[in-house]
């Protein structure tokens, strides 16, 4: 059996609470959308954003084998290769240590 108490709350606290809601699933969808891969190609700043990590490590990453793409004079980066890339060097921790 379900029961529920009605809420009294004021018109300030729903229209605070619809902005909040509305915010949070808007960032949702986007970090959903940027996940599955919308915008597959990245300049290198779009991929230092997207592993939130410096230039400069970009670059380290890259000597070890980072695929990038070069098409006339432009650098891009494919966010799937990104992904292979980064889960090759994935490591868990044992708890039999």
């Amino acid at each position: 059996m379900e029961a529920y108490m009605p809420l009294q709350v004021s018109d300030e606290f729903k229209e605070k609470y619809y902005e909040l809601f509305y915010e949070l699933s808007k960032n949702a969808f986007e970090a959903a959308k940027r996940d599955i891969g919308e915008g597959r190609f990245m300049t290198k700043k779009q991929c230092c954003e997207f592993l939130g990590i410096s230039f400069g490590h970009l670059q380290k990453l890259e000597r070890v084998g980072l695929p990038i793409i070069e098409l006339e004079g432009k650098v891009l980066l494919d966010r799937v290769d990104v992904i292979k890339f980064m889960n090759k060097y994935k490591k868990t921790i044992s708890s039999n240590n």
